[in-house]
């Protein structure tokens, strides 16, 4: 089994998303104790306001503490996509495509990088981003190391080469 998993949220992004679904919760608590079934204007527009907060507090916490996680089950060729919210999970095991190569694309030349895992006609599933070079380079080795198939840099426009694996693993031994 291969695991790709976007890192552990730093403890300030954790303690946001706590205050953020805290609000969230207590701005819910007051929706249902204030029910006031009325088609008044100013009771309307209230219950939207507070419908909206609850919206972008709620939000605010997702974004804080989402987490992505790729699996890879080779022998039963299967993958998942998993995003997860705390202890709540969402994905589904989908069989594992024809796999061709893994390609290190640079988005930004020198600030963002993408890691894609090609399959099919130019079908790919984006599995990583870093904000460095030699990061990017890194995992995409392990992860075509552990998939035993091709690592492409794609980090020059019009300029796309394989790379010799052994000499990666030289370069990246675990």
């Amino acid at each position: 089994m291969v695991i790709i998993s976007t890192k552990d949220k730093p403890i300030w992004q954790i303690v946001l998303s706590a205050i953020f679904f805290t609000i969230a919760i207590f701005l819910i608590g007051v929706s249902f104790y204030n029910t006031q079934f009325s088609l008044d204007e100013s009771i309307m527009k209230r219950r939207v306001y507070l419908l909206g907060a609850i919206i972008l507090f709620s939000i605010g916490g997702i974004s804080f503490s989402q987490k992505n996680t790729l699996f890879f089950d080779l022998e039963n060729k299967k993958f998942k996509d998993q995003f997860s919210v705390g202890p709540f999970k969402i994905g589904r095991w989908q069989d594992l495509p024809s796999l061709k190569y893994i390609s290190v694309f640079g988005v930004d030349s020198k600030y963002y990088f993408q890691i894609n895992l090609w399959y099919g006609k130019n079908q790919y599933i984006n599995i990583f981003t870093a904000n460095n070079k030699e990061r990017a380079f890194e995992t995409g080795f392990t992860i075509a190391n552990q998939l035993n198939i091709k690592l492409l840099d794609a980090t020059e426009r019009n300029n796309y080469k394989y790379l010799d694996m052994d000499e990666l693993k030289e370069k990246y031994k675990p």
